[in-house]
């Protein structure tokens, strides 16, 4: 008897640890990276969402952004969450190389997109999972060159959408685009 339950036991431990690398593994991307060759949207720079919440505890106002990059090779990079009025300072980390330090290792901050009929469609992964990590899709609807409304999901065409609203500043140089996540 106890033969026949190390054998069953070997089998199960067997089976299971065959199987605990796809447990392991991140997913893939369903999107492939291609390079962005149109107008929709400027790539001169950044975009950056900004937005005041008031905390009642501490009875204080607080004024933050976050900055998206859009790069030419169909890649981008979207930042932490900085004071507005510390834009300037978050910048120069832009320019000195010390904000792509903070992301290049950060698989959540890379996504891969692609622009059809005013619509951007961005794939990354998902920070909310912890043995390994699922993609998650992102839309947003071009309001213009300059300005795109990230939204929950893939706006129709024609379709207003209501979201976070991301604003263009021309800036140079902008973060290197290269990561090891998205090839």
């Amino acid at each position: 008897m106890n033969s026949k339950i190390l054998i069953l036991s070997a089998i199960v431990l067997a089976v299971v640890f065959s199987s605990c690398k796809k447990l392991f593994e991140d997913e893939e991307l369903s999107m492939e990276r291609v390079d962005y060759t149109g107008t929709e949207l400027r790539t001169d720079g950044y975009y950056y969402y900004r937005y005041q919440y008031y905390n009642s505890r501490e009875d204080s106002l607080y004024d933050k952004f976050i900055p998206w990059f859009l790069y030419r090779n169909g890649v981008s990079l979207y930042g932490c969450v900085y004071d507005y009025s510390k834009m300037e300072e978050v910048e120069k980390k832009f320019e000195d190389g010390s904000f792509y330090d903070l992301c290049k290792d950060d698989k959540f901050s890379w996504l891969v997109f692609q622009i059809s009929d005013s619509v951007i469609e961005f794939e990354g992964w998902d920070s909310g999972g912890y043995i390994s990590k699922s993609t998650v899709k992102q839309y947003a609807k071009v309001v213009n060159d300059t300005t795109f409304c990230r939204c929950s999901k893939r706006p129709q065409k024609g379709e207003n959408v209501k979201g976070m609203t991301f604003h263009f500043k021309q800036f140079a140089p902008k973060p290197d685009s290269t990561n090891s996540f998205i090839k």
